[in-house]
């Protein structure tokens, strides 16, 4: 009996700890296709460590109230530029550094709406780096 409340606790531990450090986050548009379609189901790993090519989720720059609630709106695009790095000529801001705390944000998809629309993303509105399609959209 108390081996087995001990796991159930344990189990309780573990799950506590996978929420605090990933996510599962559904892809809707097709702005990252040809690599992700809407209905793929990612796995995300929360972390501020970031690379230039990661794919990464943040919250949409317009904010999070959609039609008067709140609603968590994620955005699934490529980190194309970190502070430092020239800004890519698609960019609204080309031509300068990436300034510090800023980063790029490009969707594969060249119609997009990303950095090319928005500009210099916070980086602190990065949540996490995809990891991997659990589901795909088929």
């Amino acid at each position: 009996m108390v081996g087995g409340v001990l796991a159930l606790l344990a189990a309780a531990g573990v799950l506590a700890l996978a929420r605090r450090r990933l996510l599962l986050i559904d892809v809707v548009g097709d702005s990252m296709s040809p690599a992700f379609r809407p209905g793929d189901r990612l796995l995300v790993r929360r972390t501020r460590r970031l690379r230039r090519g990661d794919v990464v989720i943040a919250h949409h720059p317009d904010g999070d109230r959609r039609n008067g609630a709140y609603v968590t709106t994620w955005l699934v695009k490529r980190l194309a530029a970190l502070p430092g790095d020239p800004a890519p000529e698609s960019v609204a801001h080309a031509g300068r550094t990436v300034p510090p705390g800023m980063g790029v944000l490009l969707g594969d998809h060249p119609e997009s709406i990303d950095s090319r629309v928005w500009g210099f993303i916070p980086l602190t509105d990065v949540a996490g780096v995809v990891m991997g399609r659990l589901r795909s959209a088929g």
